[in-house]
């Protein structure tokens, strides 16, 4: 996303990394950076701080800065798959394979998940669009594709647990 604003007088253009909308409308956009180092030495912050302060036209509510260091790549590329298969508001397959979760065992495949609801890959993709709900989980390191194990999230809720 293109931001604009000035800093002593003088117009610059930033281009935001990544700007996530939450369900609420609350819009976040993050600037990504290598090291602290990197940030520090293109005042990324001194960046941000502005472009917050500036933005009259509403382009996000809140400003971050993440760097690379800690964050795990698998988590990143499934973050990823996970936006886009939910950019896709396959609400039709999403209701499908919400339906049929209850009724599937404690751990799942997006490819089952996708011949079981009747969906096929359009299931397949609404299963990883249903991550964020809870619904599904992934194993934490490991990069999701169609065979992945997924914990169902709907199995654990309905099991009784009394002792």
């Amino acid at each position: 996303m293109k931001a604009e604003y000035r800093r002593d007088g003088v117009k610059h253009v930033y281009f935001i990394d990544v700007v996530v909308e939450h369900r609420c409308g609350h819009r976040k956009a993050y600037a990504v950076k290598d090291t602290a180092k990197a940030a520090l030495e293109d005042d990324t912050a001194g960046k941000l701080r502005l472009i917050c302060e500036q933005d009259t036209a509403g382009l996000a509510d809140d400003y971050r800065l993440v760097t690379f260091a800690g964050l795990d790549p698998a988590a990143v590329e499934n973050a990823s798959l996970i936006a886009r298969c939910g950019a896709e508001q396959d609400r039709e397959a999403w209701e499908g394979d919400r339906a049929i979760l209850p009724g599937l065992p404690g751990t799942v495949t997006a490819a089952g998940l996708g011949e079981a609801s009747g969906y096929g890959v359009r299931g397949m993709r609404a299963a990883f669009a249903l991550i964020p709900a809870g619904l599904l989980r992934n194993p934490p390191g490991e990069r999701l594709h169609m065979h992945t194990p997924l914990t169902n999230g709907s199995s654990l809720l309905s099991a009784n647990h009394a002792a």
